[in-house]
């Protein structure tokens, strides 16, 4: 009963405010509470009490609510009267709607009527006014054929092509009215008979004003053909002209090439040939194709493309003529063979005695059975490339000037060479007959300038290179060999030439077997069995010379004189060989016996100095090499998108240059400069190391490690004698050496040594003597002295001293600081974040085993 009344009283308080709802908690409270009559009394009362404020406050609510429902009722009964009158408004509209709907029907049906009436007596009025036109302009064509008024009969012809439409030419109506005593057939027969007449009389003049070269009679009936709609009859006669003019040029120029049959043709005259008749006809297609574009191409979109094809099969036939001139007059065939049956002596395996085999008795070269002149093959590589750059040039200008549209790409770059190019006779000859020939001679002609340029080679002086001058710097240009400078003046133009011709085989091709040979004739075969013949006796080294020790004269090259070395005539130039004008020149007088050794021999000398010239022949080929191609990409971007015009061969000429020849070559030189480093070192450098590492720490007795006077700490003959041998030892190489690819890595390779050597000799003295603090002090002092010394302003090679240079600390610290330092070890292990300010390269335990060296 209790939960019902309070379920009761809660669905009452819903409706209630909140002081009723109070009171009605309350009188629940107190009905809870009650244990008496009295308290039972109470609670009546205030009961009635809260029925009788509820009672208020409903009667107050009726009260309020019942006016405002009254006056919604009342405003709902107006809005229903004016609803009502509304109501009426609308169906009067609707009657009238409906009776203007009945009348609408009529009246549209009506004017329907009208608008046929009128659009069929406009289109009788059109038909009339038509064949009144075609009357009037046929009268006019005949009057204009009868008296030769070519021009007004083309126009009358053209009025009434373009302005009526067949159906009423060829109607009945036409037919019958239009024909008259002078032209009986039907209008449509009597325009065809016309313009066969017009056009065979259009011809005829055509070709009489192109006999006498008479340019506005040319270009008057031009542009008459497409006035009776014959456009490809007009395209054939241009054509026709051009193609006449293209075989006049090209006669005009064979014939004047060989007047005279006894006198040689020189080189580069085809070339030339082929360049005047590309311009000839370019300059041709630039002067006409804007009449064709203003008179045929409204008509006849294609025009130019039409002519353009027509003109190009008569320019394959005239610059193939050329082309086979050429390739018949130079003998490329047999050329070819004969480079295909040539076996490269020199680089087969006959380096040790062919240099002397290919020289008289005065030390000329001598031609070997079956040679081949290498400027006549150079001058023929050459020629070529010409004649293929000529062809590339013009292939380029057709597709900027007419196909540009078609390619649908502004950047040249993107361009694509048209079907009409590259399907054309003299393409396909390049690329069937041409290309292959050419990829022999100049195959051939590269390796071959090895040849020769080895054969040839001279070594140059290097006296001036080792003179104590007192300023110890790397040399601007490392002597070397001058096979360097003929190979890289060979490749720089041979490369540029292969670019020239624009074919993207043709010089990926070359890319892979000049690297070939490179790799595997030049480093691999000559380089490298050089560097082993002349490998360094053990402990030889180089020595500096002051001026008034220096002599005249130096290495013997046992080589032939340079004056047939091949200087081809290459696109481009290279600037940056500071050494090929000597390299190109006289024979350079040999250098004076610049070496130390305990057994000091002509041959060590001669050894030791061609390696070095060897292996920096190696690297300053490597250095031309990558200088080649950067100019290329960088410097002559120009010359390189103007040879390699179409598509994305530009980026594929780069990629294929780094990737298959740029990357290995220097990995490969890098192998073996590294190789023979490592061989120099223990050769020649090693063991002086070691004495010069044993002076400066001797192990006679503990005089330099146990001291007690700070004189001796701060004696600086220990350092000045390591810097005196350290710079008679490195001094020589560094004046001498390539300074990045060579001097620096063999220092690099000296200081890892070096370090490694003064540890050792460290650990193996200190054991033996100990070390007090004044000993300690001065360690550290030589120390910092020698690496500032010998690693200058690298703070790489630096770091190759971390081990040394925190064993001389841990030798030099104070207890104190020994003591602070253990303690942060300790604090580590035990999980402290408390660490030690030095990155430690010796573990724990060594480090206590090298402070148990500190007395």
């Amino acid at each position: 009963m209790h939960s019902d009344t309070n379920n009761g009283q809660s669905n009452t308080s819903k409706y209630l405010d909140e002081s009723v709802a109070s009171d009605i908690h309350s009188i629940d409270d107190k009905f809870l509470e009650s244990n008496s009559t009295s308290s039972i009394e109470q609670l009546i009362d205030q009961i009635d009490d809260t029925v009788s404020k509820i009672d208020r406050g409903l009667v107050k609510f009726l009260t309020i609510n019942q006016k405002k429902h009254q006056q919604d009722i009342s405003n709902i009964e107006l809005e229903r009267l004016r609803l009502s009158s509304s109501l009426n408004s609308s169906n009067d509209l609707v009657q009238l709607l409906s009776s203007a709907n009945d009348l609408g029907h009529p009246l549209t049906f009506e004017i329907k009527s009208l608008d046929k009436e009128i659009e069929s007596v406009k289109k009788t009025l059109d038909f009339v006014t038509s064949t009144q036109l075609l009357k009037n302009n046929l009268n006019q064509a005949n009057f204009a054929i009868e008296h030769g008024n070519w021009v007004l009969a083309a126009q009358c012809i053209h009025n009434i092509k373009t302005r009526l439409p067949p159906s009423l030419i060829n109607g009945k109506y036409a037919s019958v009215i239009v024909p008259s005593a002078d032209f009986p057939d039907s209008p449509g027969a009597t325009l065809d008979n016309w313009i066969a007449i017009l056009t065979k009389r259009f011809q005829q003049g055509f070709n009489q004003a192109a006999e006498k070269r008479e340019v506005p009679e040319l270009t008057k009936y031009f542009q008459l053909f497409p006035l009776i709609q014959q456009e490809e009859v007009g395209l054939n006669c241009y054509a026709k002209f051009i193609c006449g003019i293209i075989i006049e040029t090209s006669r005009n120029l064979i014939t004047s090439t060989h007047k005279d049959s006894n006198t040689e043709v020189k080189s580069g005259l085809y070339s030339a040939m082929s360049r005047k008749l590309f311009e000839n006809v370019s300059t041709m297609l630039v002067q006409h194709i804007p009449l064709i574009r203003k008179y045929y191409s409204p008509t006849y979109p294609k025009a130019v493309h039409y002519v353009l094809a027509r003109i190009q099969n008569e320019l394959d036939s005239q610059i193939g003529l050329i082309g086979d001139t050429f390739y018949d007059v130079r003998k490329v065939d047999a050329l070819a063979f004969q480079t295909d049956n040539y076996s490269f002596p020199l680089l087969t395996g006959k380096l040790d005695n062919t240099q002397e085999q290919l020289k008289d008795a005065d030390g000329n070269e001598v031609e070997t059975a079956g040679d081949i002149s290498v400027i006549e093959i150079g001058d023929l590589v050459n020629e070529f490339s010409s004649i293929l750059y000529n062809w590339i040039l013009y292939c380029k200008f057709i597709t900027v000037q007419f196909f540009r549209d078609d390619a649908g790409n502004d950047d040249d770059d993107e361009s694509k060479l048209p079907q009409l190019l590259s399907d054309s006779v003299f393409a396909q000859k390049i690329i069937n007959r041409y290309l292959p020939a050419y990829e022999k001679l100049y195959a051939f002609y590269f390796r071959r300038s090895l040849e020769k340029a080895i054969s040839i080679e001279e070594l140059p002086s290097v006296q001036e290179y080792l003179q104590n001058t007192g300023v110890s710097s790397s040399p601007d240009q490392a002597p070397c060999s001058s096979v360097v400078d003929d190979v890289a003046l060979v490749f720089n133009n041979t490369l540029k030439n292969v670019i020239a011709t624009g074919q993207l085989s043709a010089i990926k091709k070359f890319i892979n077997e000049s690297y070939a040979v490179l790799r595997s004739d030049m480093l691999e075969g000559y380089y490298v069995r050089c560097l082993n013949d002349n490998s360094p006796r053990y402990n030889t080294t180089l020595v500096l010379l002051d001026a008034s020790e220096a002599m005249s004269g130096g290495v013997n090259s046992e080589s032939a004189t340079r004056s047939n070395t091949p200087v081809p005539e290459g696109m481009g130039s290279m600037g940056f060989f500071k050494g090929a004008t000597s390299a190109l020149g006289s024979v350079v007088g040999s250098s004076n016996l610049i070496v130390s050794s305990s057994n000091n021999t002509s041959a060590s000398t001669s050894r030791l100095i061609k390696f070095v010239l060897y292996l920096n022949s190696v690297a300053t080929g490597q250095e031309y090499i990558t200088k080649i191609f950067s100019n290329i990409f960088e410097n002559d971007s120009a010359y390189l998108r103007s040879s390699l015009p179409f598509g994305k061969n530009v980026e594929i000429f780069t990629n294929t240059s780094k990737e298959e020849f740029i990357e290995p070559y220097k990995t490969t030189c890098n192998k073996i400069i590294h190789d023979n480093l490592v061989n120099l070192f223990n050769q020649s450098i090693k063991n002086k190391l070691s004495i010069l590492v044993n002076d400066s720490f001797p192990d006679i007795n503990e005089s330099n490690y146990i001291i007690f006077s700070s004189d001796v700490v701060n004696d600086p003959d220990t350092i000045l004698r390591f810097i005196s041998n350290w710079q008679s030892l490195m001094r020589p190489y560094k004046q001498i050496f390539h300074k990045t690819l060579i001097y620096n890595k063999l220092l690099s390779l000296v200081i890892i040594n070096l370090a490694n050597i003064i540890e050792k000799r460290l650990f193996a003295v200190l054991r033996k003597f100990k070390i007090n603090e004044w000993g300690a002090i001065k360690l550290e002092k030589d120390l910092s002295s020698i690496i500032n010394e010998v690693c200058e302003e690298n703070y790489e090679l630096r770091e190759k001293f971390l081990r040394v240079t925190q064993l001389a600390l841990i030798i030099c610290m104070d207890d104190e600081e020994y003591e602070l330092d253990m303690e942060h070890l300790d604090l580590e292990d035990k999980g402290s974040d408390n660490e030690s300010d030095i990155n430690w390269i010796f573990t724990p335990v060594e480090r206590r085993t090298i402070r148990k060296l500190r007395i």
